[in-house]
């Protein structure tokens, strides 16, 4: 998580006053650097309740022993920020507080001045984590909340989450499935807000590789993705009953593919953004056009063999003979002449 800080603080000591003594008494103190501290003093040193101000200008109150921060206070930092908790050995040590000069926010576990173990840390401008910490940095299980409102619960590693994750988008979206630094990557299923459907490889967020893709109009697409396409190789299954197996690119028929219609109709050949152009052969009725096609029609030189027996030879404008051609019919006969517009002229 990009806004997330890596949370370390620094052991803080305390000197030892010089003088010794057995019983506890209240004492004022002036370190050589200028630092001042009052409070309970035995065997020489600070022990039970005091307050620091330091040369610094940070400042402590709470509890000390032998001479060191232990048991519960409040350290403050001069420039900004504070901690309130448990202190052991002068270090921050067990359940506190930490609010940073930004204004970001821990609150959870610590060990050796570093949160580790439970926490949950907000960002001040929006995000944050709540889960377990290593070393000052998410580690373990966890769920990032990020500024846009999504949320994504799995395994933290560099304060990022990697491996099998869940996400829940701001737009309604669930992703179940693997994480590689917050985004879906590997094998997963995303259910769209729509209840549209994808299963199958991703890439940096986005669909790459092979997957099945289930539309809200009932279209289904079983095939290979770029940057969350259609591309490559697969098979589109149309809610009307039509179907496309062949060449996609851009999440269109690019390429060579059949085209099955319900009736059982077909087109096989090259096809451009979705439609038929270049070389190609439709079926129709029990008659079959094979020829050049451009727009979803035939345009250009054709032959068109028909059910009746007859067959034309000749060129087509927007799938009506137009031009020069020649007609045979089922008994051999044959005429030769222009067309337009699908008339012999």
């Amino acid at each position: 998580m990009n806004n997330l800080r890596i949370l370390t603080t620094s052991t803080i000591g305390v000197a030892a006053v010089i003088f010794q003594t057995h019983l506890a008494i209240a004492a004022s103190i002036t370190l050589p650097d200028g630092s001042k501290c009052e409070g309970e003093v035995s065997r020489g040193v600070l022990n039970g309740q005091a307050t620091c101000q330091y040369a610094s200008k940070d400042t402590y109150a709470g509890s000390f022993k032998d001479g060191k921060f232990s048991g519960t206070g409040k350290y403050t930092f001069a420039a900004g920020g504070s901690y309130q908790g448990t202190f052991k050995d002068g270090q921050i040590e067990g359940k506190g507080v930490r609010l940073y000069s930004d204004g970001d926010r821990y609150e959870g576990e610590f060990s050796k001045g570093e949160p580790n173990g439970i926490g949950n840390y907000i960002a001040t401008g929006g995000g944050g984590y709540q889960g377990e910490f290593k070393n000052g940095s998410p580690a373990g299980k966890g769920t990032f909340t990020f500024k846009n409102g999504d949320r994504c619960t799995g395994i933290a590693t560099n304060t990022q989450l990697n491996g099998a994750g869940t996400c829940e988008y701001k737009n309604g979206n669930v992703y179940q499935g693997n994480l590689v630094n917050d985004r879906p990557d590997g094998k997963g299923n995303m259910t769209f807000a729509d209840k549209s459907t994808y299963a199958g490889e991703f890439k940096a967020g986005q669909f790459a590789g092979t997957g099945t893709r289930k539309y809200k109009n009932g279209n289904i697409y079983t095939g290979t993705f770029v940057n969350g396409a259609p591309s490559g190789k697969g098979a589109l299954t149309l809610a009307s009953g039509d179907s496309y197996t062949g060449d996609f690119a851009a999440g269109k028929f690019n390429g060579t593919g059949i085209y099955k219609f319900k009736n059982g109709d077909s087109y096989t050949g090259e096809f451009k953004d979705s439609k038929f152009a270049g070389k190609g052969a439709i079926v129709t009725g029990g008659n079959r056009c094979e020829g050049e096609f451009s727009n979803g029609e035939l345009n250009g030189k054709a032959i068109c063999k028909y059910k009746g027996g007859e067959q034309f030879t000749g060129e087509f404008k927007n799938g009506d003979r137009d031009g020069k051609g020649v007609l045979t019919s089922a008994n051999g006969t044959k005429v030769e002449g222009n067309w337009k517009a699908g008339k012999m002229q």
